[in-house]
């Protein structure tokens, strides 16, 4: 038996298109000067889930790294609960808790959109060709999945003794398909799979610009 396929999505007319993880520098980004200082992670801009899970990642990376010394979170906080301390000014934040460097982070894009559809394959027949004399040809249809990812994040390190900020860009985009063709059809939850994808846009970051 052999067969053709051919997908076609009830989406509204949104094409859908395959990514790789990728990050990618908004300006010339070296860390290498930033290395063995002390950072403290002062703000994170972005939707509430999205600002959670971005701390998460970020902090896994930066500890995973092992190459700057990341102020504890407590340590940030108690700089900020300073009753003279005022929460917009992020670099008198960052020296009253310790830090050399001062890392800001915006959230860019944070998204997972699911779609559903079918899979639709032309299949040769045989025994349908020879009870109706016919070429064989039929079709089958399977339902199908997908997911699409996107994450992007601004980080802005400044360096407190130079006033010196450098900045880049880690974004991280990727595609889970399932068909039923072949198994059931089930999606990672849109939050593991945005979770997963953040780690890879900080871990591929950190990685290039070190």
């Amino acid at each position: 038996m052999s067969f053709m396929r051919g997908w076609f999505w009830f989406s509204l007319g949104v094409t859908l298109i395959l990514f790789g993880c990728s990050s990618t520098p908004k300006n010339k980004l070296s860390l290498s000067a930033l290395h063995g200082k002390k950072i403290a992670l002062v703000a994170i801009e972005g939707e509430d889930t999205a600002r959670k899970v971005t701390e998460v990642a970020l902090i896994n990376q930066l500890v995973k790294k092992g190459t700057f010394e990341l102020l504890s979170k407590g340590s940030v906080e108690s700089a900020r609960s300073h009753l003279d301390q005022d929460p917009t000014d992020w670099k008198a934040l960052a020296k009253r808790a310790g830090a050399e460097v001062a890392l800001r982070v915006s959230v860019d894009e944070f998204h997972a959109d699911e779609r559903s559809g079918y899979n639709k394959e032309e299949v040769y027949d045989s025994q349908l060709a020879d009870e109706n004399g016919t070429d064989g040809k039929t079709e089958r249809v399977y339902k199908a999945k997908s997911i699409d990812g996107s994450v992007r994040f601004d980080l802005k390190f400044t360096d407190l003794a130079s006033g010196n900020t450098t900045s880049g860009i880690a974004e991280a985009k990727d595609r889970v398909e399932a068909n039923a063709r072949v198994e059931a059809v089930h999606l990672p939850p849109k939050l593991r799979f945005l979770e997963n994808l953040s780690n890879t846009a900080f871990e591929r970051f950190f990685e290039k610009f070190e």
